[in-house]
């Protein structure tokens, strides 16, 4: 009788694996899976972690808003965090609505890094309004205008039924057909509104 063939090993996860793994955790919430992998990393595979892993966990905390645990990751890595790390715990400032003066440490290191981001100045600024602080964000309306930031109107393309091809951009006044279009658009808002829908949403200041 044949002695069995062994199967061979399945290979050692890697950083890359270790990367998909704690991004899955990440957008599923799953924190405390997160960290036991990202331990796991380390004790049980010896794979030493890079800024990107680093940056899963802090994004990880931020999206779950655990906040400061994110920031005690941030000062305690052995690695400069990034501009994607700060601006991960801005944005999540902003969705848990909590902790301004650690959105306000997130811009000053977003401004040493990426100059000239103007998202970053607008986070902030909604992030302002949304907590009524409306002298800070006066003054920091004037500082992105003294640096000359400026973001680009968005910008919308649809095909409408006669092949031609619509371009809208964001607050524009320009457009032949703007009337109609700014009323269409208010009677979407008011049919929303009565089906209850958009309530409690923060609002937009730039």
């Amino acid at each position: 009788m044949k002695e069995a063939a062994t199967a061979p090993a399945a290979p050692a996860p890697d950083g890359i694996t270790f990367i998909g793994v704690l991004c899955a955790c990440t957008h599923l919430g799953l924190v405390e899976d997160g960290l036991a992998y990202f331990h796991s990393m380390m004790t049980d595979y010896s794979v030493a972690p890079q800024i990107e892993h680093y940056g899963c966990v802090v994004d990880m905390y931020a999206r779950a808003g655990l906040l400061n645990q994110a920031m005690d990751l941030i000062n305690k890595m052995p690695v400069e965090a990034d501009g994607v790390i700060w601006a991960s715990l801005l944005g999540a400032c902003r969705v848990h609505k909590k902790n301004v003066e650690l959105a306000e440490l997130a811009l000053e290191r977003l401004i040493e890094l990426e100059p000239g981001n103007p998202s970053n100045y607008l986070m902030l600024s909604n992030i302002y309004g949304d907590a009524g602080k409306w002298e800070k964000l006066s003054k920091l309306k004037v500082a992105m205008r003294d640096t000359g930031s400026r973001k680009l109107p968005g910008c919308s393309l649809i095909e409408v039924n006669d092949g031609r091809v619509a371009e809208f951009y964001s607050s524009d006044e320009r457009h032949p057909e703007k009337e109609e279009i700014y009323g269409c658009l208010k009677s979407l808002i008011r049919l929303t509104k009565s089906q209850g829908q958009g309530q409690g949403q923060g609002y937009e200041l730039c």
